[in-house]
């Protein structure tokens, strides 16, 4: 049996010396790519530690101020993180508060806020006007109009007891760039801010009905509208009319 044994393996010495060829071209192989692995990843980290290739460092909100806004005189100026920020505090104390003049700041409807149906029940109870202050990163790639507005972009909403809302779009120094809704639009959908949306904006109110409703189609309603595709559904029907109205003009001009 030992004899056997022994001619055995001497029989195939190439095949032995072959499998460990093969073994060491494997583990060769496989130290190459984790190295080509690991350089990917040290370049992919080195790009975003980079803040002027960061796509997120622009939309970010870095401050907020309300004055006389819903039953408070005075809230803020809160500074926020770049990452994730917790707003806590007691009942009454104004984190409804914030989150509803970030939205309505931000171009949203006060019905979209579930705290109000009109912009003017957002006014302080004795006095004439609120005010809300928003302060928006600008860095990065994804920057707004750098040369104009500078690293920052501030938006100042102001609401009348009539329910007017105005605008004013400061840069970096303060100063008043436009006063146009349009611009607001502008900015951010370069930012992609979807205030309307409930995936980017959830309500403490949004987050119960969408919790306790038992309907399948309350469900669907919600993920058409977190996914814009209620949106693209209703600009594509607004394109169909208006296309189909031009059609006509035309066939009368042209008659």
């Amino acid at each position: 049996m030992s004899k056997r044994r022994s001619t055995a393996v001497s029989e195939n010495p190439n095949k032995r010396l072959r499998a460990a060829a093969n073994d060491e071209d494997e583990e060769d192989e496989e130290e190459r790519r984790v190295t080509e692995s690991d350089q990917e990843d040290h370049l992919l980290n080195k790009r975003f530690q980079c803040s002027g290739d960061v796509v997120s460092d622009a939309g970010i909100v870095e401050s907020i101020t309300l004055k006389n806004f819903m039953c408070h005189s005075l809230l803020g100026p809160f500074a926020f993180g770049s990452n994730v920020n917790f707003v806590v505090g007691n009942n009454g104390s104004g984190k409804s508060a914030i989150l509803t003049a970030l939205i309505v700041a931000l171009g949203g409807n006060a019905q979209a806020t579930n705290r109000g149906s009109s912009l003017k029940g957002f006014v302080k109870e004795g006095e004439s006007s609120a005010d809300v202050s928003i302060t928006l990163r600008n860095k990065g790639r994804d920057a707004y109009k750098l040369e104009v507005y500078g690293p920052a972009i501030t938006i100042d909403l102001r609401i009348t007891r009539e329910g007017l809302r105005t605008y004013k779009l400061r840069n970096k120094s303060g100063q008043v760039i436009s006063t146009k809704k349009e611009e607001l639009v502008s900015i951010l959908d370069n930012f992609n801010i979807q205030v309307n949306n409930p995936v980017s904006v959830l309500t403490q109110e949004m987050s119960k009905y969408f919790l306790h409703s038992k309907g399948e189609g309350d469900k669907y309603k919600f993920f058409m509208k977190a996914t814009q595709l209620e949106q693209m559904r209703e600009d594509f029907i607004y394109i169909k009319a208006t296309k189909q109205v031009t059609e006509d003009k035309v066939e009368q001009h042209g008659g």
